[in-house]
């Protein structure tokens, strides 16, 4: 990884000469990519099972929402004098 990382910054190994506090900052900043990458890939996940969810549910609200009309239709049909609920 550190190699890698001189690399992108344009450099060799033998450019650099690390002592033990810039080895320790490499690799506490390695940890830091690690987790982010682990925490960016956990809320990748989650962000599927919601979109899953969220889809499930549209589907549920649209049969619902026919199944409602049906109903209407059918207490139109039934008393078709009444115009608003006796509640209202």
């Amino acid at each position: 990884m550190y190699i890698a990382l001189l690399r992108c910054l344009g450099g060799s190994a033998s450019m650099f000469r690390m002592n033990e506090n810039d080895m320790n900052r490499l690799a506490e900043l390695e940890e830091r990519v690690v987790e982010l990458e682990i925490r960016f890939t956990h809320q990748a996940r989650q962000l599927e099972e919601l979109n899953e969810v969220l889809t499930e549910s549209a589907g549920m609200i649209s049969v619902l929402r026919k199944e409602n009309r049906a109903f209407r239709q059918m207490l139109k049909g039934l008393a078709p004098e009444m115009l608003e609920s006796p509640d209202e």
